[in-house]
């Protein structure tokens, strides 16, 4: 029997059989109720209604159920594209008829239950889909192969981005210390928001320290972009790093001292 939690995703031809759809991830243990395990998929980055949001096609895909769903008979593809655009809640849509030139409108609102890859008779479906992980910034920087971390992971890893975890901070924002689940330390660059830096700038940024990787940089290991935080995630390095070996002393009289050089050497080649 297929799962039918909402946002999941099955195929055959795959292993394991069934996932999230692209742009969901996952739940972790502490997010799921042991009493209910129809909730499994959530979205990576989460819907604000801005302009910047749409859709990314999903082809040869068996259409999710219809019971949260409103049908037109008569409205073309990009007239149903319109529509949901228009509407905060409309979370997908398609055209459900598969005559050839035919048309017709499905909407769909909340989450999308039992979806699956149908390689011969599926449809193309679109799903919405925060700016970021459409083609302008995920494609992009995607091509410099940098993990894109969510915001509530980075927000669990730093205890909220708690002042106990700020090491302290650079010209475009603090850095905090954090601790993925899995036990790997990392160092957040969290952009100040009153940073005049844009989306562009901030993506350019990222391909540029991805490119710049070597042994004597501290690794970044991925970045986080939701609403309107920016941040860096990095490999966190101990005391007696690059600035112990090029100066010889603590510029900062501070355990983070090291870190702040390194990033601080970025950001200055960066920009």
């Amino acid at each position: 029997m297929w799962p039918i939690w909402p946002y999941g995703n099955c195929n055959t031809a795959t292993s394991p059989y069934c996932g999230c759809l692209k742009g969901f991830e996952r739940k972790t243990p502490d997010e799921t109720s042991p009493d209910d395990n129809t909730s499994v998929c959530k979205r990576i980055i989460d819907l604000d209604c801005g302009p910047g949001e749409g859709f990314l096609k999903f082809p040869s895909m068996k259409l999710p159920d219809t019971e949260n769903a409103v049908f037109s008979r008569n409205m073309s593809l990009l007239d149903c594209e319109t529509s949901c655009k228009n509407n905060c809640s409309c979370t997908a849509y398609a055209n459900p008829n598969i005559t050839p030139g035919g048309v017709g409108c499905v909407l769909w609102f909340w989450g999308l239950i039992d979806i699956r890859v149908y390689p011969q008779y599926g449809q193309d479906l679109y799903v919405r889909l925060a700016a970021s992980e459409l083609s302008g910034s995920r494609n992009k920087m995607g091509s410099a192969e940098v993990p894109l971390f969510s915001l509530s992971i980075i927000s669990r890893a730093t205890s909220d981005f708690s002042v106990d975890n700020k090491l302290g901070e650079g010209r475009f924002g603090p850095v905090y210390k954090g601790v993925l689940e899995e036990g790997l330390e990392i160092a957040v660059k969290r952009l100040s928001k009153s940073s005049r830096q844009g989306l562009d700038e901030f993506e350019n940024e990222v391909i540029c320290i991805a490119k710049l990787q070597h042994r004597s940089l501290v690794k970044l290991l991925g970045y986080c972009i939701q609403g309107d935080e920016k941040m860096l995630i990095y490999e966190y390095m101990p005391n007696k790093t690059l600035d112990s070996f090029l100066f010889g002393r603590d510029l900062l009289n501070s355990k983070s001292a090291d870190l702040l050089l390194i990033i601080q050497i970025m950001e200055y080649y960066t920009y």
